[in-house]
Parts: C-alpha cells; sequence; structure tokens
C-alpha cells in the first residue's frame, strides 16, 4: 500500500471509532430537579443518527419534542444544549457513561445561573 492508501484507512478507522454507540430508538429515563431531589419526572430521548450524525430529540412529560443542539460524545461523556420550555433559559448538558448500569447516562443540565436539573438515560431494551 501506498503512504496516502495507508492515511486514508487510518482517517476511516478513526471516523468509524468515534462514532458514538448510542442505540438509535426510544430511550427512557428520569429528571430530577435541583431544589426537588424527592422528585423523578419521566422523560424520552429519541435518538437518531439523520445524515450520519447523531441527534437527540428530548420528549417531555407532556410529549411536547424538544430539539437539542451541538451533540458530542467524547470520552463516554454526552454533550448536548437544549431550551428549557418553561423557563426560556438554554440548559447545558453532559451525561457520563454510567459503570454500574451498562449503557445508562447520568449527569447534569445547567443554566447560565448554575441552576441544574439531574437527568438520567436508560437505553431501550
Amino acid at each position: 500500500m501506498n503512504k496516502n492508501t495507508v492515511l486514508t484507512l487510518l482517517l476511516f478507522i478513526t471516523a468509524c471509532r468515534a462514532t458514538p454507540d448510542l442505540r438509535e430508538g426510544l430511550w427512557t429515563g428520569t429528571l430530577t430537579p435541583m431544589n426537588h431531589p424527592e422528585m423523578e419526572n419521566p422523560i424520552n430521548y429519541e435518538i437518531s443518527y439523520p445524515s450520519g450524525s447523531l441527534s437527540i430529540d428530548v420528549i417531555s412529560p407532556d410529549s411536547s419534542i424538544i430539539p437539542t443542539r451541538n451533540v458530542q460524545f467524547e470520552n463516554d461523556t454526552l454533550y448536548f444544549q437544549f431550551d428549557e420550555p418553561e423557563e426560556q433559559v438554554t440548559l447545558n448538558c453532559a451525561l457520563g457513561r454510567m459503570e454500574n448500569l451498562e449503557g445508562h447516562f447520568s449527569g447534569r443540565c445547567t443554566d447560565p445561573n448554575g441552576q441544574w436539573a439531574y437527568f438520567m438515560m436508560v437505553p431501550p431494551e
């Protein structure tokens, strides 16, 4: 193989390995507000790969669909943003892969004032 072929092959392998292993479909989960840690609200996530890139829609308890943006998956952490419809603020989320529960993610979504909610994502069976 020539040098260019090897380089192209390495770039292809790296790109394939960078794709997150999040299954497409409807994920379930919970949302726990910071000011009510005893409360767990059910929430869903629609995971898809339109045009080959990861996309997440948050589905609220009232079935409203909230699109996310700036979705990234790095070092077992899923990052995304969405506009919280009630408070009209952008939430920045960082959900890490849970070591004790295979395929599950959990973490905080934080608003510009530092207020946060705890989110958990459970993959489809």
